[in-house]
């Protein structure tokens, strides 16, 4: 049964019992939106700006976003050199001076790195 409905056999039951009729359903909705958006904006007023949900969720969802991604130790510099010098690089691929490993098969395969 629906709220109609159910409106439907409450304004029945109150007629025959000499009753005024109830309310129609929905007719409060209105007036109780208006009240929770007054309530929301006293305590946007009331609350201080740091302590408000959004303000926190927004301040979150920023820092997650603008953080830099924390390298590696051995990839950090520590200090700026004054000339620009390259960066050492590990070695790309297996060499012939590397070892062979027990992962490598056949002369022609590389290591697989994942192991």
């Amino acid at each position: 049964m629906n709220a109609s409905q159910q409106h439907m056999l409450d304004a029945y039951r109150a007629a025959r019992r000499g009753e005024s009729a109830p309310v129609l359903p929905g007719a409060g909705d209105v007036q109780a939106v208006r009240e929770i958006r007054r309530w929301l904006r006293f305590q946007a007023v009331v609350t201080a700006p740091a302590d408000r949900p959004l303000a926190r969720f927004r301040r979150a969802v920023r820092r997650a976003l603008t953080r830099r991604p924390v390298r590696p130790v051995h990839l950090r510099r520590t200090a700026r050199p004054d000339r620009a010098e390259p960066l050492p690089h590990p070695p790309l691929g297996p060499s012939s001076a590397s070892v062979s490993t027990p992962t490598m098969t056949g002369h022609a395969r590389l290591c697989d790195p994942c192991g």
